[in-house]
Parts: C-alpha cells; sequence; structure tokens
C-alpha cells in the first residue's frame, strides 16, 4: 500500500510536468489548482485498476502492458471527456501526453525492479 501511494504521488508528480511542458508549448501561464487534484483522482482511479488488473495471469507480458495502456487511455479520455479538458486541448494530445506519462512511468518501474533484483540477489549471496 505504501509503495503504491508513492507511485501514485510520483505518477501525479509526472503528469504535472508533462502537462506544464505542453501549456507551455501552447503559451499557457497558468495550471489551476482544479487541474492538480484532477490529476490526483485521475491517477487514483488508474492505479486503482491496474491493481485490480495485476490479480489476472498473463500469458505474455506484452499483453499485460497493451491491456494497461488501453486501460490508461480509455480513462485519460473519459476524464477528459468529463472534467472538460478538451476546451483547453485535443484528444490526440491529451492521448500523447497519456502514452509519454506511461512510458516513463514503465521505465521507471523497469528500474525499480533492477534495483529489487539486485538487493534479493545480494541477500542470497550473503546467505551462502
Amino acid at each position: 500500500m505504501k509503495k503504491m501511494i508513492l507511485n501514485i504521488m510520483a505518477t501525479t508528480g509526472i503528469t504535472l510536468v508533462v502537462l506544464a511542458l505542453v501549456a507551455t508549448c501552447y503559451g499557457g501561464t497558468v495550471i489551476f489548482i482544479s487541474a492538480i487534484f484532477q490529476a490526483l483522482v485521475l491517477n487514483i482511479i488508474i492505479y486503482a485498476g491496474i491493481f485490480l488488473l495485476n490479480h489476472f495471469e498473463y500469458r505474455y507480458p506484452v499483453v499485460e502492458t497493451g491491456l494497461k495502456l488501453v486501460y490508461v487511455l480509455a480513462v485519460v479520455l473519459a476524464c477528459g471527456w468529463l472534467c472538460g479538458w478538451y476546451g483547453n486541448m485535443s484528444v490526440v494530445v491529451l492521448g500523447g501526453m497519456t502514452i509519454v506519462i506511461f512510458g516513463v512511468c514503465v521505465c521507471l518501474d523497469t528500474l525499480s525492479l533492477i534495483d529489487e533484483v539486485k538487493m534479493i540477489n545480494g541477500l542470497i549471496e550473503n546467505k551462502r
């Protein structure tokens, strides 16, 4: 649970940085406080769904990652419609931002997993 909260907060931070970069490219100067809370709630919903998706057994890792990406895109695009984000950005830009953020998070997850494997291997070596 602690790791999930940390991941939600990290993803929200990454989301806000990417949002600020995209807004800067479009000449934006302000991110409203409501957008910050919307991003936080969105990331909570995403991680709750990913938590449920992790309970299923997948034969191929590519299918698992693809299914998670489709889920994330669907939730983000639905939230975009519900929160009225399309008045400020297009579906293509929102989808692109989602893919970039998802890619960054997958890379960070992979790096974290590599560190955990190294730690476990070190513990195994010490036991011998």
